[in-house]
């Protein structure tokens, strides 16, 4: 407590002057150490002594956890290899995180380019500028279970299909392991453009200019949510990407919950309406179904939904139930044409897009080309 009451005695001024002095001696010091570790990984002391690898002795030895030994074993081995990330780490202009990012990206002829571009910038930023220069290809959705037990030390390995920056959300690595057994050479090979380091989530990472890789770890009852958003919008997006279900909820979440986008629409509504006038527009389909006598009650639906379960009614030949949650169609079991009616659910029933075109081709209607 002798350390915190001091601080709390010095005055505005004096706590101001004090954090800038700290902050520049721990940059100071951070270079210091770095070129002490570089120079200790070289001499191969920390096996001539103690018989461990680096990694296992700055987690064991050095006190660090397996994180900050990952970062400080990458960055010491950058420096040591490019020396003018020095000046800049002293001066405030690099950080740690940075120079771990881009380490797979450097050779002797793009380093100090490289240097430069990324002083004074976050990881994130960094990150846009190696994926405007790397560009990655797109990759599928992704959806797993971590699983329910794990060994002691070893990091899940549910989320791997993501990239790695070395961000500060990765899995540790096992205590006996060193990074570069546990994730990727640090010495030698040319990776670059390539997804690179420790598994990782919680975390969006650039892939091109203009796209982005997100991950994150939920509940499984989150996951749920999202396979039922994809059921009910298989009709507006066939393929059942993640990024077209999420934005469109996250536009209806933000139309309701968004103060600023609110304000934002109303003032412009208010004028479109005073000055221009409204275009004909084609009447709604359910008012045109409506009038034809097409149109399936609420009340119908809500009771064939419930009896159906959600699911395809289409029974096989061997009276098994499809039961598909996807493509969910209202179909009339006698069609309408031919005298269904819509306002019973006898004559209603729940099927998914495949078997209502069975049925129709079934009923001699034709559905396609």
């Amino acid at each position: 407590m002798g350390m915190i009451d001091d601080c709390r005695r010095l005055s505005d001024a004096d706590l101001s002057r004090d954090l800038h002095f700290l902050a520049q001696r721990d940059r100071h010091c951070l270079a210091k150490l770095l070129v002490h570790l570089a120079e200790y990984d070289r001499r191969q002391l920390c096996v001539k002594e103690t018989g461990i690898s680096l990694f296992t002795y700055c987690v064991r030895v050095l006190g660090y956890d397996e994180f900050d030994a990952y970062r400080r074993i990458r960055a010491a081995r950058t420096v040591s290899r490019y020396p003018a990330a020095l000046e800049l780490v002293e001066r405030g202009r690099l950080s740690l995180t940075a120079i771990v990012v881009l380490h797979p990206y450097l050779d002797q002829e793009n380093h100090r380019a490289w240097f430069k571009a990324a002083s004074g910038k976050s990881r994130r930023q960094i990150e846009a500028l190696i994926a405007a220069r790397y560009p990655q290809g797109a990759k599928p959705d992704y959806l797993r279970r971590f699983p329910g037990q794990l060994s002691p030390g070893v990091p899940p390995q549910a989320m791997d299909v993501l990239p790695s920056q070395a961000d500060a959300n990765h899995a540790p690595m096992p205590a006996d392991v060193g990074p570069q057994e546990a994730t990727l050479s640090l010495e030698g090979g040319d990776n670059r453009g390539q997804a690179i380091g420790m598994n990782q989530w919680q975390t969006i990472v650039p892939i091109t200019a203009d796209r982005v890789r997100i991950g994150f770890d939920a509940a499984v009852a989150v996951m749920h949510l999202i396979d039922r958003a994809r059921q009910v919008l298989r009709h507006k997006y066939p393929a059942g990407r993640l990024e077209d279900v999420l934005r469109d909820a996250l536009e209806i979440l933000l139309d309701r919950k968004d103060p600023q986008r609110r304000l934002g629409l109303k003032p412009s509504v208010v004028a479109d309406k005073a000055s221009v006038p409204a275009p004909p527009t084609r009447e709604p389909r359910f008012l045109r179904a409506l009038k034809s006598g097409r149109y399936i009650p609420a009340r119908v639906k809500r009771a064939v939904w419930q009896r159906d379960g959600g699911r395809c009614a289409w029974r096989f030949d061997d009276g098994t139930v499809c039961g598909s949650r996807d493509w969910l169609e209202y179909d009339h079991v006698k069609p309408f044409a031919r005298g269904g009616r819509s306002d019973s659910p006898r004559n209603i029933r729940l099927l998914c897009r495949l078997h209502n075109r069975v049925a129709a081709e079934a009923a001699g209607f034709k559905t396609g080309p």
